[in-house]
């Protein structure tokens, strides 16, 4: 990947445990991440997020950088007393770095919402977080943070709820279908080591819409080209070269932000 190179090793630190429901501060070389939680929503989840500030003109990755750059790495595996975490990444921005090359950022600070099951209600649980993330600007560097948070039986924090409820909100939502959803997938060419597939769906404001596609975990997105007809369309091209993991039958997903909304669906080739 572009600036790989570049990349510096850093040094885990011992995870530092924060007793309340908004953690301290954690400095890597440019990031500084915490974590926050309000507590057990109405569901009997915890509701908690990585929260990441970056310095101006730096940024970090989306779950699929793009053409280069550092896909997070988020390891909860240390914490106790809850079951696997689910993290879920707002829509990033698309970024023009030059040369072709178009990555998947955010810029300022992200917060990555986190949903655990809790295994005992009535006792603490204990988030440890192991983080690896790229932060880049001109050159990139590594983030490699460990950061602890202990959320008390029935502790409730208004200050990360309202933190937690933002980022919730830039989250994509589901399709709707007619509305805004894609409805089909479908060969469109290209070979068998770079297969083009073509989206087609109902998309408001479809010209300038923000189209991400992830495919299976070992094919390379190209950048989405909107195809302009009776039904706005995007064609992808992958790079699948040494795939084992067959072109009949594989699955995408897609995000999508347009007209102030986004959604997240996933489609499968017939």
């Amino acid at each position: 990947m572009k600036n790989s190179a570049l990349l510096l090793i850093a040094l885990a630190l011992p995870i530092p445990i924060a007793s309340a429901a908004v953690g301290d501060w954690t400095k890597g070389q440019r990031a500084e991440v915490r974590l926050i939680s309000s507590g057990l929503g109405k569901d009997g989840r915890l509701a908690a997020g990585i929260e990441i500030v970056l310095p101006e003109g730096w940024t970090t990755y989306w779950r699929s950088p793009g053409d280069a750059g550092v896909p997070p790495v988020i390891d909860f595996s240390a914490s106790q007393n809850i079951g696997p975490a689910e993290v879920s990444f707002p829509v990033p921005a698309r970024m023009d770095e030059g040369g072709d090359t178009i990555t998947n950022v955010y810029r300022d600070r992200v917060v990555f919402p986190v949903s655990a099951a809790v295994t005992n209600p009535a006792k603490p649980v204990d988030l440890a977080l192991s983080l690896h993330i790229g932060v880049c600007n001109e050159i990139c560097v590594p983030e490699d943070v460990t950061v602890g948070l202990i959320v008390p039986p029935g502790d409730h924090d208004t200050d990360a709820a309202k933190s937690l409820a933002v980022a919730d909100a830039l989250l994509p939502g589901a399709a709707e279908p007619g509305v805004f959803a894609l409805d089909t997938i479908t060969r469109d060419g290209g070979t068998d080591g770079k297969p083009v597939f073509r989206f087609v769906g109902t998309v408001p404001d479809a010209a300038n819409a923000d189209v991400f596609v992830e495919g299976p975990a070992d094919w390379s997105p190209y950048t989405p080209e909107f195809v302009p007809g009776d039904k706005p369309a995007w064609n992808v091209k992958f790079s699948r070269t040494g795939s084992k993991i067959p072109i009949p039958g594989a699955s995408f997903r897609v995000t999508i932000r347009s007209g102030g909304r986004a959604i997240d669906e996933t489609l499968s080739l017939n």
